[in-house]
């Protein structure tokens, strides 16, 4: 089957916040398996992930794949982190919604004859086996479903539509992986796809496997500011689109674009607009 072909049905979406203390065993580290489709993804901190005996550091703008009858135990690494799960199928659109079994379980209560059909993919083998996609930078996309996981026509449509983003941006990262190097019009693309994150010259600089001063280089260059400034004009013009076409409040978009707190936003802001947010959004 071709990806263009498929249908993806959107069954759950939810996020838990785990803050693991002293390295002490918790249930999120037992072993579990899956009944259907899986992706999972972090936008704080970092955790080990060990899917089918091999073991994954999934990181901030990296996606978890996990296809029927995976078996995965998430190993925290001592650190605060949020993790979004998002459970889907490829089922045919005929088959009723109350007959869906339960998406994981733990390996003791797994019965194999529960677990959801798998697609062989014939131009995207990449998604025919579990592993993580490093560098998706799809995290809005994935957040986004949240307030589309209704039901209704529209919301299915949408759903539809945002989750073959998602695996668009899978397929991207995979085609990149092992190239050598990355240019400048990549780092900035990184940059803009995900304002959301704490990003940084460090964080960039493993991504990008290129030295933090190569990379303040490379874009300076390329847009005439430091990596601090483009980072800051990235994210407050992110702020201006939730200020004036989401109605978000303030201190509700510093969280969202990563601001350890309201203040170090407010600071950005002005920096940027030469006005507060609260004035911007009056239209001061």
């Amino acid at each position: 089957m071709k990806l263009q072909d498929i249908s993806p049905r959107l069954h759950k979406l939810y996020y838990f916040k785990y803050l693991n203390k002293g390295g002490a065993a918790t249930k999120i580290s037992f072993e579990k398996t899956q009944y259907g489709y899986r992706l999972l993804t972090v936008d704080k901190g970092e955790l080990d992930v060990c899917v089918d005996e091999k073991t994954y550091r999934l990181q901030i703008g990296d996606v978890l794949y996990l296809t029927p009858g995976a078996r995965y135990r998430l190993l925290p690494r001592g650190v605060d982190f949020t993790l979004y799960n998002l459970f889907f199928s490829f089922l045919n659109e005929s088959l009723e919604e109350e007959s869906l079994p339960l998406q994981c379980v733990f390996l003791d209560e797994y019965d194999p004859g529960m677990r959801l059909p798998s697609i062989n993919f014939e131009d995207a083998p990449c998604f025919n086996k579990s592993g993580v996609f490093k560098n998706v930078g799809c995290n809005r996309s994935l957040e986004g479903l949240l307030s589309l996981n209704g039901g209704d026509g529209d919301s299915a449509f949408f759903i539809k539509a945002k989750l073959l983003s998602v695996f668009a941006d899978m397929l991207r990262a995979a085609s990149n992986e092992g190239k050598k190097g990355s240019s400048a019009e990549e780092i900035l693309a990184y940059i803009r796809r995900n304002p959301q994150n704490a990003l940084s010259a460090e964080l960039l600089s493993k991504t990008f496997s290129y030295h933090k001063n190569h990379i303040n280089k490379l874009v300076k260059k390329q847009t005439g500011k430091s990596l601090s400034e483009y980072i800051r004009y990235v994210k407050i013009e992110q702020a201006i689109i939730l200020l004036l076409e989401e109605g978000r409040a303030p201190t509700e978009i510093a969280d969202l674009l990563g601001y350890y707190d309201y203040s170090h936003f407010y600071k950005a802001f002005v920096a940027e607009t030469g006005v507060s947010p609260t004035e911007y959004g009056r239209g001061v």
